[in-house]
């Protein structure tokens, strides 16, 4: 996979690294935010919401319906609100293509879109541009031929993180068909239990971005606690996907937590010890 390396100034650096530092600021209940998601009744209204409050540096829901829309606001409230440090790693939300076109316009040299994700003192006009470039054939290159589900999260070295989502997995049969194929993965253990639905997905990915965090995966201590795992405890007490790579072990273990209202012990231990990474990092 093809890396860019962009050079920047100590200045530079120590803006970015405050940017990747970022909190959300709770000024209310996460319950005034549920009710205000609740009430919305368009696209439009939802992204005032996560616009007044900080939830990310944009967000363009409008390729979804108000109910898929208020599906995501409630997802991204329910994790900043346990997890603020993650408004720091999640710059953009919405969907699969307006990302892409997100990209494209900031290779184009669309200093808009720098300014609408706070780069404009962090990243000079080249770098924006190398930086746009860069992701635009990156994700073109990711999603030419994977089956996308629903959600991901994409790593653009914090300067423009997407949380994102599949519109076209909303659309008439294709949700319900996509729903099934997830009830059928989790009654053969291929993903873990009460992971059956959309939400499940998207908190999946909160788990990549906690990782994200954390730097869970790639630390020593991360990598020793995960290695306490047998690959039977990790196929049968979690899911058979988790064994895939460290990264999609933690992210499970995260879906089943956030999903399931009795958590497993792999899971409720791997999250656990997340937890407490996350609140010593």
């Amino acid at each position: 996979m093809k890396h860019l390396e962009i050079e920047l100034s100590d200045s530079q650096n120590s803006m970015l690294t405050a940017r990747l530092n970022r909190e959300f600021y709770k000024r209310c209940s996460s319950e005034i935010i549920y009710h205000k998601i609740d009430e919305a009744t368009t696209v439009q209204e939802l992204e005032v919401i996560a616009e007044q409050y900080g939830f990310c540096d944009i967000i363009d829901l409008s390729a979804f319906s108000p109910y898929s829309a208020r599906k995501i606001m409630r997802i991204l409230t329910r994790a900043i609100y346990q997890f603020p440090k993650i408004v720091g790693r999640v710059n953009y939300v919405g969907s699969y293509k307006g990302y892409e076109e997100l990209l494209r316009k900031m290779g184009e040299g669309d200093q808009e879109c720098v300014r609408s994700l706070g780069l404009q003192h962090i990243l000079g006009a080249e770098n924006a541009k190398a930086l746009g470039e860069f992701g635009f054939e990156l994700c073109k290159e990711l999603w030419k031929d994977a089956n996308i589900s629903l959600a991901a999260f994409a790593h653009l070295g914090g300067c423009c993180n997407g949380f994102l989502f599949d519109s076209t997995d909303y659309q008439d049969y294709a949700y319900l068909d996509t729903i099934a194929i997830l009830r059928k993965n989790e009654q053969n253990g291929f993903h873990p239990k009460g992971c059956n639905t959309f939400e499940s997905v998207a908190y999946h990915e909160i788990g990549h971005i906690l990782d994200a965090i954390c730097h869970f995966t790639t630390s020593e201590a991360g990598k020793k606690f995960l290695e306490r795992y047998s690959s039977e405890e990790i196929g049968s007490g979690l899911s058979r996907y988790a064994l895939t790579s460290p990264q999609e072990l933690v992210a499970e273990a995260v879906s089943e937590v956030f999903s399931s209202s009795a958590p497993r012990k792999v899971a409720s231990e791997v999250f656990a010890k997340l937890c407490e990474v996350y609140q010593n990092n």
